[in-house]
């Protein structure tokens, strides 16, 4: 198969494809359409499938001894769409802001190409369309099914805006964070704004929080370490002139060790006790364990894929990305199997997760053309 010519013949069908997909969003666990109109592609090109629930489909082809599984995240996010694009989400308040509109289409047209060269294959490949990334649950639950006990290796990828257009970053080791979410509770005594002595206020208590939680990285985890604690949502009071009696903090930590995660966790539980004691509150902390581990590419798989990568793409393609405080549940499939997962570059002047993300759809046939060289290794 000569992966150059197959990738680039199918331009405007995987153009197609995204904008079908981008334009229809579906969120986390929710995606139907998205779902059926693989299915009817697949079935129409003669690839066998497994439906699987609530959401989310499994394509099988080739033959052999080994397996070797592919993976596109499907579902999108809780996002009013900024873009003004001619095709973009007829869903209100949904939109795909992170890619995987595009990671789907490539996985599809790479199915389609390999479907006609199946006969050439000397193993089994297991298309892998995946539910439910945004919310870490898609890939663990497709693990505990089982049916990914077949595969040896698995690999994937992801577009990024900040990344120069059609780059790709295919390295061993830290790639992507493990994340933990985590919420703080605060219950403090409401009251009037005039007599503060009466009260014990919930606001205060959260703001000194909100502070003296972000020490942690920078006095109790070694500077050569990476880490993030982030609070992304603080909410507290009913109006201005009353005391708050509750308040409540949610965010997030991201690590790439176990170690540091822990260490984290410890110095929250004593930075949250300390301030219950301080300002006299009922303080309750909820930091839940890592919906996925750090992703760390195999460093083997990563080799035996830039063997065949470099006859397909020219050196200067290939790009240094540091690791990414982002998470990605396709973590979860490394920590069973050998496999790896890059990062392309989308060329776009808006970030992931944000109302006008978009990317250069050139980038797509580069998407096809790295699927189908890990469909070769």
């Amino acid at each position: 198969m000569d992966i150059i010519a197959e990738a680039e013949s199918i331009e405007e069908e995987v153009v197609s494809f995204r904008r079908e997909f981008h334009q229809y969003p579906e969120v986390s666990g929710h995606e139907v359409m998205t779902t059926e109109y693989i299915r009817e592609h697949l079935e129409k090109w003669g690839i066998s499938y497994r439906l699987m629930e609530p959401t989310g489909i499994i394509g099988v082809l080739g033959s052999g001894s080994s397996t070797t599984a592919l993976r596109a995240d499907m579902d999108a996010l809780e996002i009013r769409e900024e873009t003004e694009l001619s095709f973009q989400s007829q869903n209100t308040g949904c939109m795909h802001a992170c890619g995987h509109d595009g990671h789907t289409a490539v996985l599809l047209a790479a199915a389609k190409i390999l479907k006609e060269h199946e006969d050439e294959l000397n193993h089994r490949i297991m298309l892998v369309f995946q539910p439910a990334e945004e919310t870490a649950q898609g890939a663990a639950d497709l693990l505990e099914t089982g049916i990914l006990n077949q595969a040896d290796k698995i690999f994937g990828l992801h577009i990024f805006s900040g990344i120069e257009k059609g780059k790709i970053s295919l390295e061993p080791g830290a790639r992507m964070a493990a994340t933990n979410w985590f919420s703080i509770r605060i219950g403090g005594k409401s009251g009037h704004a005039g007599k503060p002595q009466e009260c014990v206020d919930a606001v205060v208590t959260a703001a000194s929080l909100a502070m003296n939680l972000q020490t942690i990285i920078s006095r109790s985890i070694n500077p050569l370490e990476s880490a993030v604690l982030t609070i992304g949502r603080m909410e507290a009071g009913t109006a201005r002139n009353i005391i708050a009696g509750e308040a409540v903090l949610e965010g997030t930590v991201r690590t790439f060790s176990r170690e540091v995660q822990e260490k984290i966790r410890e110095r929250m539980e004593e930075i949250t006790a300390a301030a219950a004691q301080m300002f006299h509150a009922e303080i309750s902390l909820d930091f839940q364990p890592a919906s996925h581990p750090a992703l760390w590419n195999d460093e083997d798989a990563v080799k035996e894929v830039m063997k065949k990568a470099v006859t397909v793409f020219p050196k200067k393609d290939f790009v240094h990305v540091p690791p990414m405080m982002l998470g990605e549940d396709f973590a979860n499939y490394l920590n069973e199997m050998k496999g790896c997962f890059a990062f392309i570059g989308g060329g776009g002047k808006y970030p992931n997760h944000h109302g006008m993300f978009d990317f250069d759809e050139d980038v797509l046939v580069q998407g096809v053309k790295l699927m189908l060289v890990f469909a070769s290794v």
